[in-house]
């Protein structure tokens, strides 16, 4: 028995999401947190390597700025888009926040734009356009 438990286990951690805001939230969320855990869910299998070496990148420029964000949220409602043949996109605002002391900074809204496809297990990110960090999300002057 624990060993099909276990099987059943690790297909649910490899499925997508239900839905292509799912997807891209998750993904969004993940970045957040700086937590590479359960991310590979939600990337297409034959751009998993590509997807997660972009998702690493543009965590390391965030945190090689002198003023890491505490996190990124999403602002106002995701606009979807779907394009039949199991595809769809997902565009969101997002900006960083920064908890500074008892106050909150928040930067400003930078849209961003994931591509998703549906598999047998579920939505997934296919691609993702991201506003550069440096010079879009914060100053320059704040980066590295």
């Amino acid at each position: 028995m624990p060993a099909s438990w276990a099987v059943r286990k690790q297909l649910e951690a490899e499925r997508g999401e239900a839905t292509p805001e799912a997807a891209a939230t998750v993904w969004l969320l993940k970045l957040s947190a700086d937590e590479e855990i359960g991310l590979s869910r939600v990337l297409a299998a034959p751009r998993h390597d590509e997807l997660r070496q972009q998702w690493s990148d543009y965590r390391d420029e965030m945190n090689g700025s002198r003023r890491p964000p505490s996190k990124l949220e999403s602002v106002g409602p995701s606009v979807i888009e779907h394009q039949g043949d199991d595809r769809a996109t997902v565009a969101e605002q997002v900006r960083a926040v920064w908890w500074d002391g008892p106050n909150i900074l928040a930067g400003s809204d930078h849209q961003w734009r994931w591509e998703l496809r549906r598999d047998d297990g579920g939505w997934r990110v296919w691609s993702v356009e991201l506003p550069p960090w440096c010079g879009g999300h914060v100053r320059v002057d704040v980066c590295g």
